[in-house]
């Protein structure tokens, strides 16, 4: 007897036994509410809107823009002012006369009586020296010289002009020819500015233009005027003059000193100490 092969059964659904008699329903899972679909995608959104950080950004941006442009425009115009009404350069120093008070014969230094940084009257005595005085004669009838610490020999040196001495060039006991200075004076009372400008700026310039000295060593401004034009470039006036004489010549500009007298000299002025010149060329 043959025995009909037996077929896989489905499993039972739940809550239906294994016989297909209904059975204890298994609890079921709490039913959801019903939300709609653009309520998940709300929750998920930025508290803060992305238009209005778009907006700050904007508004950062512009005013950064403003403040550039407007910083550029006062540069440019300041730029415009000063090259159009000014001619300025710092390539200018205090000058002054020097004098060199010395003796007008060779003798021996007895006593210098003023150093350096000193105040010194006119006609006032700032050394003396010992001439040298003949003693004999040579074999040859050569007159023989010597120098002797008497009062006839003595020589008195007076300066010429009031000032204040800026070297001193002799020391007791130095032995010193006709003419060499002792000590060297200048007036402070009698400086001016001496200023180099570009060659290409001095068709601006004339006699009586007012001037703004700025003297660095003090930090004060002072006020000047145009005294003169020398006519010549600071290039002629050189130990070693250039000459361009080759074919390879490379132009370059030319400075001309301009002399610059101080409405009110200041007596703290050291010479030879740097300043910087702002000219007025146009009202």
């Amino acid at each position: 007897m043959t025995e009909t092969p037996r077929t896989a059964q489905a499993p039972a659904a739940p809550g239906v036994g294994g016989n297909g008699v209904a059975g204890p329903m298994a609890p079921s899972a709490p039913a959801r509410p019903y939300a709609p679909s653009g309520a998940a995608e709300g929750a998920a959104a930025p508290d803060a809107p992305q238009p209005r950080r778009a907006g700050r950004r904007r508004l950062v941006l512009g005013v950064l823009l403003v403040g550039v442009l407007a910083v550029g425009g006062v540069v440019g115009y300041r730029y415009w002012y000063d090259s159009t009404y000014f001619v300025n350069t710092d390539n200018a120093q205090i000058a002054g006369r020097l004098v060199q008070v010395g003796a007008l014969a060779a003798g021996r230094v007895a006593t210098v009586k003023y150093d350096v940084g000193q105040r010194v009257g006119k006609d006032e005595v700032v050394a003396t020296l010992y001439a040298p005085v003949p003693v004999g004669t040579t074999t040859g009838g050569t007159p023989r010289l010597e120098f002797r610490e008497t009062q006839d020999a003595l020589v008195e040196v007076r300066s010429p002009v009031e000032g204040v001495v800026v070297a001193r060039g002799g020391n007791p006991g130095d032995t010193v020819p006709a003419g060499q200075p002792l000590v060297t004076l200048v007036d402070p009372r009698q400086l001016w500015i001496s200023a180099n400008v570009e060659e290409t700026q001095v068709r601006r310039l004339q006699r009586g233009q007012p001037v703004s000295v700025h003297v660095d060593v003090w930090d004060v401004d002072l006020a000047g005027r145009v005294a003169a034009i020398t006519p010549a470039s600071a290039a002629t006036f050189s130990l070693l003059p250039s000459q361009n004489v080759s074919g390879n010549f490379t132009k370059s500009t030319q400075l001309v000193p301009v002399k610059i007298d101080l409405e009110q000299p200041d007596p703290r002025l050291l010479m030879g100490t740097s300043v910087e010149v702002r000219i007025r060329v146009r009202e």
